[in-house]
């Protein structure tokens, strides 16, 4: 399988390519600056210096490839970068009939909200992440009009970490039953499971500890 990482560079994205690599998949990692990846060297990783809000930067990455897997994020700022980014990609992969796209979206998205503990509802996403949240909502409904082979995935708090395999996956996980975190290492394998398992297509699965 041949897989295109857009945010290859941030630490859920890296933790993809090393993944899929170690997988045995043939991986491009698309990037702003190739800098940033060059200390991981494999023979099945291409590396793409492009701007996701250009289309033919993009258009000339998703050609070729069976599945996209977008993470890309810019923090907690004003932003439209998800949702636009998104529309482009989603543009550029009808384009070349390539139909699978995984993108990470997060918790607290959509009908994730009521499920949110009080203060993170209305103190950490309503006040310190709205404009991040914001975008995430308009991604999704760009996600959810196309007619690609999409899953939108719901992770909480994100933290650096390795791989275990030990979490908790589904699509109505309540907030008060999990630890409302997940390494990037365990957000990556669930990532790229995806590719390989069609339970989840055209659904928001939300994952975590």
């Amino acid at each position: 399988m041949k897989v295109l990482v857009f945010g290859a560079s941030g630490g859920t994205g890296r933790a993809l390519l090393e993944q899929a690599l170690d997988k045995g998949m043939e991986v491009t990692a698309f990037v702003r600056d190739s800098t940033k990846v060059e200390d991981i060297q494999h023979p099945n990783l291409s590396v793409v210096s492009g701007n996701v809000l250009d289309m033919e930067d993009v258009g000339r990455a998703v050609a070729g490839h069976d599945a996209v897997l977008y993470t890309i994020g810019v923090g907690p700022k004003r932003t439209s970068v998800r949702e636009q980014g998104t529309r482009i990609v989603i543009e550029a992969m009808e384009a070349a009939n390539v139909k699978r796209l995984v993108c990470l979206s997060s918790f607290g998205v959509g009908d994730s909200r009521t499920d949110l503990s009080f203060f993170t509802r209305y103190v950490v996403v309503g006040i310190f992440l709205r404009h991040a949240f914001a975008d995430h909502e308009r991604q999704e409904a760009v996600v959810k009009k196309c007619a690609l082979d999409w899953t939108l995935v719901r992770p909480p708090h994100l933290k650096d970490g390795a791989h275990t395999g030990k979490y908790q996956h589904g699509l109505a996980l309540a907030y008060g039953n999990i630890k409302g975190w997940i390494s990037r290492g365990d957000l990556a394998d669930f990532m790229l499971k995806q590719l390989e398992d069609d339970r989840y297509i055209r659904q928001t699965p939300r994952v975590s500890y």
